[in-house]
C-alpha cells in the first residue's frame, strides 16, 4: 500500500480546504500546489498532509511538521484575532507565527 499525501490550503484565520487529488510523494503534492492559481490569494498557506497530520510545510512554517491540522488551524486562528495582524501580509504573518507558536 502506498502512502498518500494531499495538499491543504489554509487562510490566515485557520480555515482550510483539502484538495482532492492524492499523491504518492511529497514532491508531487508540492508540484500540484504550485499550479493552484487563485487559491493562493484566499488560502495562501499550503501544507502537505497525510490523513490529519502535516507532513511538509513551507520553509518558515517547518515547525508545523508532524502536528495535527486542527492544532495548526487553532494557532492560525488565535494569531489572526490579534490586532497587530490586521492587514498583515503573508510574510509578516509567517514571521509572527514563528514567534507566536513558541
Amino acid at each position: 500500500m502506498r502512502t498518500q499525501y494531499q495538499i491543504i490550503c489554509m487562510s490566515f484565520d485557520g480555515a482550510y480546504q483539502r484538495e482532492n487529488p492524492e499523491f504518492n510523494t511529497i514532491e508531487k503534492a508540492w508540484d500540484y500546489s504550485n499550479d493552484l492559481g487563485s487559491k493562493w490569494f484566499f488560502y495562501p498557506f499550503h501544507f502537505v498532509v497525510k490523513n490529519e497530520t502535516i507532513k511538509d510545510a513551507p520553509e518558515l512554517l517547518e515547525w508545523t511538521k508532524n502536528k495535527r491540522i486542527k492544532t495548526v488551524a487553532k494557532i492560525f486562528n488565535d494569531l489572526s484575532a490579534k490586532e497587530s495582524m490586521i492587514d498583515a501580509d503573508c510574510e509578516d504573518y509567517m514571521f509572527a507565527l514563528l514567534e507566536y507558536h513558541k
